[in-house]
């Protein structure tokens, strides 16, 4: 199935590249977010791949109508579908925008993959397996977390980081650890952990279930986790609502970064 995924990417890679090269129009939606024929058609290349490998999957899609959770809360698996995750990315044709697809099984991550159209990458994970790789035009190569060096690491996002954030990295500082900022778009900051750039991102600003699914299981199938601040685990379509608490995406050592977190004071106070 993977490989149906990853074909699948690398068609929704052509139909995004092919507006993205032209002087394209962005509409808002009802939300007031952004959205181009990028967008809607990467969703129409999804949604038909996705029927052809198993129609009897639902698919909850940002493009897609949002079922009720009343229907949704009998799903024992379905697809999570961002068909371009960074449309203000690629607006700003700063090329840090993804295709992102999942197959969640009761609520946990179970395949997944996450394409770069400008970089013509896809990353793919099985967590069954605990296989992770990296496609490009050329070949495929495994990935893996790496462990806590001397310099943190940390992803943070281009449009969304808070005073929270700071915080966290003031914390660190304070405790005589070097920190190393790295800003990008997207759900690129949590394949960087995925592929062993990166060892944390922390995300306190909204997001929903379909912004990290998939690179979500990319990176646990590379060794490392996403988890709520208390240090349990993320799991998908629990509520009504798709938007995502606030979380961490961590390497290794979740205990730890839990730790790191509370004691920074971003819990207990409203900075």
């Amino acid at each position: 199935m993977l490989d149906d995924l990853v074909d699948i990417t690398r068609r929704a890679h052509r139909e995004i590249l092919d507006v993205y090269n032209s002087n394209f129009i962005v509409d808002t939606k009802s939300d007031n977010t952004p959205i181009t024929d990028a967008d809607r058609r990467a969703h129409d290349v999804i949604m038909e791949g996705l029927a052809k490998i198993d129609p009897s999957i639902p698919v909850l899609s940002e493009e897609g109508e949002i079922p009720s959770f009343d229907e949704r809360r009998n799903w024992d698996r379905h697809w999570i579908v961002d068909p371009l995750d960074g449309t203000r990315e690629f607006t700003e044709r700063n090329d840090e925008f993804t295709v992102n697809i999942a197959l969640i099984e009761r609520g946990r991550p179970k395949l997944g993959v996450v394409g770069i159209p400008t970089k013509e990458i896809v990353y793919s994970g099985d967590v069954q397996d605990a296989v992770a790789q990296r496609h490009t035009a050329k070949d495929t190569s495994p990935i893996s977390t790496t462990q806590l060096g001397d310099s943190i690491r940390m992803t943070t996002s281009r449009h969304y980081t808070t005073p929270q954030n700071q915080q966290i990295i003031d914390y660190l500082v304070s405790i005589g650890k070097k920190v190393e900022v790295k800003t990008v778009g997207s759900s690129i900051k949590m394949c960087y952990i995925a592929e062993g750039l990166a060892d944390i991102y922390v995300r306190f600003g909204l997001s929903n279930e379909w912004d990290i699914a998939a690179a979500h299981t990319v990176l646990c199938a590379a060794g490392g986790g996403v988890y709520l601040l208390d240090g349990n685990q993320k799991v998908y379509n629990q509520s009504e609502s798709t938007l995502n608490s606030a979380f961490f995406a961590c390497s290794s050592l979740p205990e730890e970064w839990s730790k790191v977190i509370a004691l920074s004071g971003v819990l207990t106070n409203d900075s």
